[in-house]
């Protein structure tokens, strides 16, 4: 049986992730697994988005600008939003909101 178009793509992200943290690219590894998360996230695969798109966080939290972790915390957020995990959801989005406002005052 032949996998699905988005099945493809979903193994072509996952590849690219491993040749990212294998070659030491922290930027490309947290952003095919922002990719990734988002991918699941359009799904409805939540559980598996937020497995993800905490693989983001960590790394651009550990290896990249602050300024990365703005679209994550948003995504992790809405994630959180979509799940009913409203506690959670709102610690991502504040963190979101006072970051921008951090970055609009510079």
């Amino acid at each position: 049986m032949p996998i699905s178009k988005e099945e493809q793509e979903m193994q072509t992200a996952k590849r690219a992730f491993v040749n990212a943290r294998e070659v030491g690219n922290h930027q490309e590894e947290a952003r095919w697994a922002n990719l990734i998360g988002d991918m699941y996230k359009n799904r409805g695969e939540y559980v598996k988005a937020l497995k993800w798109l905490r693989i983001d966080y960590e790394i651009s939290n550990k290896y990249l600008p602050e300024k990365q972790l703005l679209p994550t915390c948003q995504s992790i957020g809405d994630v959180y939003l979509r799940l009913h995990d409203f506690k959670h959801a709102l610690v991502y989005q504040v963190r979101f909101l006072n970051w921008i406002t951090f970055f609009l005052r510079k």
